[in-house]
């Protein structure tokens, strides 16, 4: 259960920018990438759990998910995941799904038709938009 671990590494961060900048944390974001194959409710809950048991008890957060974006290193032309993938066979998709970076051996630009693909977002976690209260 690699969400209890991202969790963890989420309140440790929120909690460490709490105790640098000397203020209380009343809310923040949590991005997750679309291909990080995050099960987002497992994260709410585990978020949920260490935030009670942590030094930002009563922190709010939200978990959204930031979609995968492609770029062709050729063109410059950017497309989403899904996208990219489009028109691809069934098993191509699964192959892809569990290993993203293949994604230029399978799929090809849109625009130019290059297989010099890259993923250039929504693969991590990130924490944004941190809300400070005083005290």
């Amino acid at each position: 259960m690699h969400e209890y671990a991202i969790a963890r590494g989420v309140v440790e961060s929120v909690r460490d920018f709490s105790l640098k900048s000397g203020c209380g944390v009343r809310s923040f974001r949590v991005l997750v990438g679309e291909l990080s194959m995050l099960d987002t409710s497992v994260l709410r809950e585990a978020l949920e759990r260490l935030i009670a048991a942590s030094a930002v008890k009563g922190a709010e957060f939200s978990i959204e998910i930031e979609p995968a974006m492609i770029s062709c290193g050729s063109c410059g032309h950017t497309m989403t995941f899904g996208e990219a993938i489009s028109g691809l066979s069934e098993e191509e998709r699964e192959m892809i799904h569990f290993l993203p970076d293949l994604i230029a051996s399978y799929a090809a630009c849109k625009w130019c038709g290059s297989l010099d693909l890259r993923i250039v977002s929504g693969r991590g976690v990130s924490v944004r938009d941190v809300v400070c209260v005083e005290g």
